[in-house]
């Protein structure tokens, strides 16, 4: 990948401009901290509208820039399923888990996880779980930062990842919770128009007859792309397992990952947690979209006017074409809005992984320490985790979007699986939840390391299931679809075989779901968990049983 050849001064100024906002509003934002509660959930005061917009900002990392247009030009089928599975997940996420976590009043993920289950084994448990995720999902978003400034700006793409960094570590550390939320919400709008404005441009200069609302703007050119590239809306032209499993990575992996959970510990109250949820679907789903008629766009463009874009340019499709077709004016704004995206993505990881440390490590081992020294030390800990954050970006993962769909997959297994069975099954108790979350967890970070980390192709791992049916382009995709049925038939096998929680924690499941009276048999039947568990031995044997009779 070769740099623009020069520095590319409008988009610099205002990616600067964008770094010095965050900066300024979490040095304004600090006033508000004054605890512990202050700085971790900004005192369960933020409204449904603010919250929805720094959602948003978590949903929409810089992948949304980078490598989610290569993946529609090189494999549309693939990247189709990554949208609706995605989009899908935040329903899930409405649905299944919002309100029910915010009336549990927890602090993070971890809290949750150790107070439903009433174990401090299972706190430092779900602690290395988050700390994997998180360290994936931020490696990715810190390298698409460097990458912008270097072949945007023509700055050395550790620059990047440093300046980024360390803004993104300075407000954190100085505004905490309050801080985080009100630059997500300056960052979601600020991502959100720098994306549909300069699409718009593209598809009026393609000659889209609705450029001007750019998720549906393509919509005319549509039968000169069938002609142009008869298979272009043809989906099923890869195992259908392939779906299933990104359907389960994405949909639990939004349920588990620690930083989205978090907001919702921020609202005041669950009414709040769902209507932002609500909006947050909304902006998501507009967003990628238009990422989709970017997609859409730059093939149309290749295959009508003759134009070559070299495959390894793909993951910067949005910047090409704006050059291409609006100007430098309209690029340097895709440039700061990416910057916007990224940042936004970071702060919410540093957040989790400072409250980690500190509230859920530091605070269960000595649990005499009072808040005022908890708070103290939270500056510090988000300080240490920063420049930690910024040692390890400097040899992240190669493709973005494959280091975030492993961290999905990690967070549905290790975390996802505990919180929605939590929810919803009072007998659920913490050998199953512990059981589940440790095998669940070894297994697919096992995967990971095998495949993601020391690069072998899924069938050449010593193991003949792995060859037999992990096979193909993304084929290790397919490892969740098995991990995540299998997390869960555990869960609910080993709590069943396993004495019952105590009462008092079992109150805790019907205290979420806002009854004030007791009943023992409510959440409390064999319909739903025989329903998980034969759904997820249907899915399991339709993984390998049918690998035969579609496209390797």
């Amino acid at each position: 990948m070769e740099p623009r050849g020069e520095v590319f001064i409008l988009g610099l100024i205002l990616s600067i401009i964008v770094l010095l906002i965050s900066v300024m509003i979490s040095v304004w934002a600090r006033r508000f901290t004054r605890t512990l509660g202050d700085y971790y959930v900004a005192g369960r005061s933020i409204g449904a509208f603010n919250n929805g917009l720094a959602m948003v900002s978590l949903a929409l990392s810089l992948t949304t820039f980078i490598g989610l247009t290569a993946l529609i030009i090189e494999g549309l089928y693939v990247a189709v399923a990554v949208y609706a599975s995605f989009t899908a997940a935040f329903i899930g996420l409405m649905v299944l888990a919002a309100p029910f976590l915010r009336r549990h009043k927890s602090f993070t993920t971890m809290a949750f996880i150790a107070e439903r289950y009433d174990s401090s084994t299972l706190r430092y448990i779900s602690v290395i779980v988050m700390f994997v995720v998180s360290v994936l999902y931020l490696g990715g978003n810190l390298k698409g930062i460097g990458i912008v400034f270097f072949f945007l700006l023509g700055v050395p793409e550790v620059v990047g990842i440093v300046v980024g960094g360390l803004v993104v570590t300075l407000y954190v550390t100085l505004g905490g919770m309050y801080g985080v939320t009100y630059n997500q919400t300056f960052q979601s709008v600020v991502l959100i128009f720098c994306l549909m404005f300069p699409v718009a441009i593209v598809l009026r200069v393609i000659g889209a007859s609705g450029w001007y609302f750019p998720p549906l703007g393509y919509g005319a050119l549509v039968p000169e792309m069938t002609q142009a590239v008869p298979h272009y809306f043809w989906a099923m032209v890869v195992h259908p397992v392939t779906y299933i499993a990104i359907f389960i990575g994405s949909f639990f992996g939004i349920i588990g990952l620690p930083h989205f959970v978090m907001r919702f510990f921020t609202v005041r109250d669950a009414k709040e947690a769902r209507w932002s949820t609500v909006l947050c679907v909304f902006l998501v789903g507009l967003v990628n979209t238009t990422v989709y008629a970017t997609g859409f766009a730059a093939v149309y463009y290749m295959q009508t006017q003759g134009v070559d874009i070299p495959s390894a340019a793909y993951d910067y499709v949005v910047f090409i074409l704006v050059e291409a077709m609006a100007g430098e004016g309209w690029l340097a704004l895709a440039v700061a809005g990416s910057v916007a995206a990224g940042l936004s993505t970071v702060a919410g990881l540093l957040m989790i992984m400072g409250a980690g440390l500190i509230h859920d490590l530091y605070g269960e081992i000595k649990k005499d320490v009072d808040d005022d020294k908890k708070l103290k030390l939270s500056y510090g800990a988000m300080l240490v985790v920063g420049v930690l954050v910024i040692i390890f970006s400097l040899n992240p993962p190669e493709f973005i979007p494959e280091a975030i769909m492993w961290s999905f997959g990690i967070a549905a297994a290790g975390l996802g699986v505990p919180i929605v069975m939590g929810i919803w099954w009072k007998r659920t108790n913490k050998y199953g939840a512990g059981v589940g979350m440790v095998v669940g967890f070894l297994l697919s970070f096992y995967c990971w390391l095998l495949i993601g980390y020391l690069g072998m192709d899924p069938v050449e791992i010593p193991f003949p299931f792995f060859a037999k049916y992990f096979y193909g382009p993304l084929g290790w995709i397919k490892t969740f679809s098995v991990i995540g049925p299998l997390t869960f038939i555990i869960t609910i096998v080993v709590s069943w075989l396993t004495p019952p929680p105590p009462e008092h924690v079992q109150r805790q499941v019907e205290e979420m779901h806002g009854w004030v009276d007791v009943d023992p048999k409510r959440y409390n039947g064999k319909g739903l968990p025989i329903t998980i568990i034969v759904l997820s031995v249907v899915i399991m044997w339709f993984m390998t049983t049918l690998y035969d009779q579609f496209p390797k």
